[in-house]
């Protein structure tokens, strides 16, 4: 049986059936933000500009884009943000919209939202509302206003590129990080097969480190040289050099031989690859995303967008005061390395190679090509270093040939703190495991399965759940059989989904019964809708269902219906619909 279900796709009708296009909490803020601002920016705008009907106009441009820094990014409010963040935010969202038509070269998109921005800054900065640094708030309008590197105006040129596969190749062949490639996939097919044991722990990565230590540059540390070590050996294995799956050990892939040979056109496509796979690993965003290291990242691949415009950063450049000094010294770090690896150029300036500029626009091209899935939480690609590139979507559970003949668990499964109470009465094959259950859960209340979760023991002593890279569990779930955990009535487990809303749900078996030939699993039972995701948690959504009790303003629960469903106050939203038949028929559908 599958681990992970496919998202259900959302059935038309009543609002708890569109959760795929739920407005996110971080959205909601940034609308409260906005909203409650919009009369005191109407009158400063007629005031300033005599024209009040913009106001909506840059609001809502001001407002998507803070919203997807919001999302990105932790905001402390609507008047208080990172400067230097948003502007790579910025940049990163107006590059995203116009892939979308590459044909369109007229920059109407930028000019918009920087004109949008360059009024709302002024708004805060003319009334006092601007609650960061003001430095920072300087900083972020002189370089909106600034010689535009991004504009068509600009008279800063573009680097060149290559015009021929040999001469991308050639300088390609000059890099560190190719060479760097080669040696890794040697040693990781022959003396990293004695520190492999069944997976690249820490003992592995230091020693493929120290593989190439000559060939970093002085001054990259120890853990610089590990994360570089595992990026490549990654990279290696994204390009399809390297094959950690199909034996014991690490072994050539079917590409090993163009990636190792010295010259050929023919294993140009290879190199690239490897290339491209080094950049977008090097470029993520890190896992710790909170203070210095995100500042340091923002601001490293704010150069990067700069030196693919020619506009290349000064290396020994005074430290503006927007940045902290913790941050502006770790973008330089950053930049070391990449130079320690020949992806930018030695110099006064961060210039990259043509090559590299090259490989970073393909890339924004086939991000486009790509699925996103915002909830990166849930990702489990197979990728033993700690890097996904790709995310293959599992293949749906098989259906079972034969009638179910054994026990038959009868599980109530209750949402916590929900006043009006929500639970679930479900009928469950007890030689399910509890990856079976999480999916059983999902369907019961009508979630997207597009956040983490986790089962508990018995005081939360011990903990089940995917296998995935960002987060740790005690035990692997798929391999947990219901029948092994519930064994009589009352027996208990624990479950809690969406780490930031923190759904919980109690699960307790009410019976153990034999089969009766009917749809398995299936509802027998239940009171009111699953709360709509994103919506804040249980308490959050208490407030939500007394507002249409007492027909107050709708105020949060228009911040998480669906944008489209147009809810008006006074309108029937009705928390207290459930529906067995839904349930059953989509449980039917995945079992």
């Amino acid at each position: 049986m599958a681990k992970k279900k496919k998202k259900q796709k959302p059935k038309q009708g009543h609002p708890a059936r569109l959760q795929g296009d739920v407005v996110s909490i971080e959205r909601a803020k940034v609308k409260r933000g906005l909203d409650a601002l919009a009369p005191q920016f109407t009158r400063w705008l007629e005031a300033q500009h005599g024209d009040s009907e913009l106001a909506p106009m840059v609001l809502a441009a001001v407002g998507e884009t803070l919203s997807y820094y919001a999302e990105a990014i932790e905001l402390r409010g609507v008047t208080d943000f990172d400067p230097p963040q948003l502007f790579t935010v910025l940049n990163a969202t107006i590059d995203f919209e116009e892939a979308e038509d590459p044909d369109d070269d007229s920059g109407e998109l930028r000019e918009l939202v920087f004109t949008a921005w360059t009024v709302y800054l002024d708004f805060l900065r003319e009334n006092d509302l601007w609650r960061g640094d003001p430095a920072g708030l300087e900083w972020l309008l002189e370089t909106i206003n600034s010689d535009d590197p991004f504009s068509e105006h600009s008279e800063t040129k573009l680097l060149d590129v290559p015009e021929s596969a040999e001469d991308a190749l050639a300088e390609i062949s000059q890099m560190r990080v190719l060479k760097m490639g080669r040696v890794l996939l040697t040693w990781a097919t022959t003396t990293g097969h004695e520190y492999w044991n069944a997976g690249p722990g820490p003992k592995y990565l230091s020693q493929a480190a120290d593989a190439v230590r000559g060939l970093f540059s002085k001054g990259i540390d120890t853990p610089s040289r590990q994360y570089a070590a595992s990026v490549v050996l990654s990279a290696l294995e994204a390009a399809g050099a390297l094959d950690t799956a199909t034996g014991a050990v690490p072994e050539h892939g079917k590409n090993a031989r163009a990636l190792l040979a010295s010259g050929g056109v023919a294993t140009y496509e290879s190199k690239y690859t490897y290339l491209k796979a080094v950049l977008d690993l090097l470029l993520a965003q890190p896992e710790q995303s909170a203070g210095e290291s995100l500042e340091a990242w923002g601001l490293s691949n704010l150069w990067l967008l700069k030196a693919i415009d020619g506009e290349a950063q000064p290396v020994a450049e005074e430290r503006s005061e927007a940045f902290s000094e913790a941050g502006w010294a770790g973008a330089h770090q950053r930049m070391d390395l990449l130079r320690s690896l020949g992806l930018v150029s030695p110099g006064v300036t961060y210039d990259i190679p043509g090559v590299v500029r090259l490989a970073l626009t393909d890339l924004d091209e086939d991000a486009q090509e790509q699925e996103l899935d915002q909830a990166a939480e849930d990702q489990t690609a197979a990728d033993p270093f700690g890097f996904s590139l790709d995310e293959e979507e599992e293949p749906k559970r098989l259906k079972r040939t034969e009638p179910y003949q054994g026990k038959v668990l009868q599980l109530k499964l209750t949402l916590r703190e929900a006043k009006p109470p929500i639970w679930r009465r479900v009928l469950v094959p007890a030689d399910l495991n509890l990856a079976d259950l999480h999916d059983i859960i999902q369907i019961s209340f009508d979630w997207s399965d597009s956040h983490l979760h986790q089962f508990y023991g018995k005081n939360y002593k011990v903990s089940y759940g995917p296998q995935n890279p960002h987060m740790k569990s005690d035990i692997d779930e798929s391999t947990v059989k219901l029948s092994k955990l519930f064994k009589q009535a009352k027996d208990r487990l624990a479950y809690a989904y969406d780490f930031g809303d923190d759904w919980r749900i109690g699960i307790e078996v009410e019976d153990v019964l034999k089969s009766d030939d009917g749809q398995l699993p299936r509802c027998i039972g239940g009171r009111r809708m699953g709360p709509l995701e994103d919506s804040g948690g249980a308490l959050n959504w208490n407030e939500m269902v007394e507002e249409l009790k007492n027909e107050q303003p709708l105020t949060m629960m228009q911040d998480v219906v669906p944008e489209d469903y147009a809810l008006e106050p006074g309108e029937d939203f009705d928390p207290a619909v459930f529906s067995i038949e839904e349930i059953n028929e989509n449980l039917d559908a995945e079992f």
